[in-house]
């Protein structure tokens, strides 16, 4: 037990300074625009789009401002190649 307490503050304190070293990007009208279109291809994959709400945001802010997404998980992420460059990391 104590060794989970170490790790999740040491998680927080990480968190923490990340924050303050971090401007991040909003969820703006262009971004919105984005999350509509990887909407309709996540659809035309044949996948649904409602589990994958938030990678679907996510990959919209970073399409939006011509960043690339370096994921974990870069099937998640199938069918956006078109408008989003995908890492897999």
């Amino acid at each position: 037990m104590a060794k989970d307490a170490v790790t999740r503050a040491a998680r927080s304190e990480q968190l923490g300074a990340a924050i303050v070293d971090f401007d991040p990007l909003p969820f703006d009208e262009d971004a919105a625009t984005r999350y509509g279109t990887l909407v309709a291809l996540t659809i035309a994959a044949n996948r649904d789009p409602r589990p994958r709400r938030m990678d679907l945001l996510i990959a919209a802010i970073a399409s939006a401002n011509n960043l690339p997404l370096f994921t974990r998980n870069s099937a998640d992420f199938r069918g956006l190649d078109s408008m989003v460059e995908i890492i897999a990391v």
